[in-house]
This record gives C-alpha cells, structure tokens and sequence, in this order.
C-alpha cells in the first residue's frame, strides 16, 4: 500500500521548506548585492534550475523575483531616509538607479509618498 502523504493539495512540508529556504537564499543574495542585483537568469543558474522552475517556486511562494527586488529597494531606501546619512541621490545612486527621478518615481510607487514627503512624515511623527 502506498502513502499519499508526500503529495497533499497544500504542498508537503519539504515544499514549505524548500520554498523558505529559497526565499532566505535571495534575499541574502539581494543585501549582498546592492545596488548590482544579478539578473533572473544569473539567480535561476545559481540555483541550478531554469528560470521556468524559479519562477514557478517563486509563484507558489506568493511572489516574484521583481517583488522581493522591489520590497528590497524600498526597505533599504527607507531605512537610509529614516536613517538621514544619505541625501536621495546618494540612495538611489547606492541602489543602482542612473537618474535620482528614476528612484524618486520608484520609491513613490513602493511607499506612495516621494522620499523627501516620507521622509517630512517620519520627522513629523517622531516629534510629536
């Protein structure tokens, strides 16, 4: 008699596994990569499988390979606005952006605010 459980409809505990670890390993690659994020096709070969595969985990995971490079963009730029060590050029040149109005429409897309407004609403809210 053979065991269905490897192969329940939510996915198997391996899979769950797989998937986190997965996520875990780009986004480690992400924060050692700033600024010079390897494309889809490098991150697919890294992990030894075609960019199909990649991406069909990454969709079961619930999100995208541009998902976690844009959560990680904003994440950085966010902490660098909260921060006030680096002017918004100095941010969006570190993230590899080659126009501050590129990443001042990027970082208004992520955060609905433009970094000098998300910025004014953290000093404001801080001094409250």
């Amino acid at each position: 008699m053979h065991s269905n459980t490897h192969t329940s409809p939510n996915g198997s505990p391996l899979n769950n596994c797989k998937a986190s670890h997965l996520l875990s390993d780009i986004d480690i690659i992400l924060k050692t990569s700033i600024g010079d994020h390897p494309s889809f096709d490098m991150l697919a070969s890294a992990f030894n499988m075609s960019g199909r595969t990649l991406r069909r985990q990454l969709a079961t995971a619930g999100t995208s390979y541009q998902k976690m490079v844009d959560k990680f963009r904003c994440d950085y730029a966010i902490e660098c606005l909260l921060e006030g060590s680096m002017s918004t050029e100095q941010i969006a040149d570190s993230l590899g952006f080659s126009d501050v109005a590129n990443f001042r429409h990027a970082f208004k897309k992520w955060s609905g605010l433009s970094p000098a407004a998300y910025q004014a609403q953290f000093k404001h809210s801080t001094a409250a």
